[in-house]
């Protein structure tokens, strides 16, 4: 993944843009593979805000910002937020084919077996 670091209104330490570098990078190993990410760094009246933006092949892309007096903090909050969005998605996405597998296999077995539907007949 290609990574790009801006930093607005102040300049941050090569450490810094290795260490979020790294936290990024590790966002991968969710199994969503990312074209780019945008790492916009603004310091305002001593406060620290951070944006990441992770580009897909496809799709809308995992957006997360957060403020802190902190640097380091602040991106690592913006990983932690990036991290959830991937998770959520991963799950919505990955429950609705394993439901519709799981039909497809019921109807495989047993095409007249009734279908798991409530319908209270009285």
């Amino acid at each position: 993944m290609k990574i790009s670091i801006t930093c607005r209104h102040s300049d941050f330490p090569q450490s810094l843009q290795s260490h979020t570098a790294a936290h990024v990078q590790s966002l991968e190993r969710f199994g969503e593979h990312f074209e780019s990410g945008e790492i916009v760094f603004d310091t305002e009246h001593g406060e620290t805000t951070c944006e990441l933006i992770l580009h897909r092949h496809s799709g809308k892309p995992f957006v997360a910002k957060d403020s802190c007096d902190d640097a380091r903090a602040a991106i690592d909050h913006v990983v932690d937020k990036a991290r959830v969005q991937i998770i959520k998605y991963k799950e919505k996405h990955s429950a609705k084919s394993r439901r519709h597998e799981e039909t497809l296999y019921r109807a495989s077995i047993d095409p007249n077996a009734p279908s798991d539907t409530n319908n209270d007949q009285a």
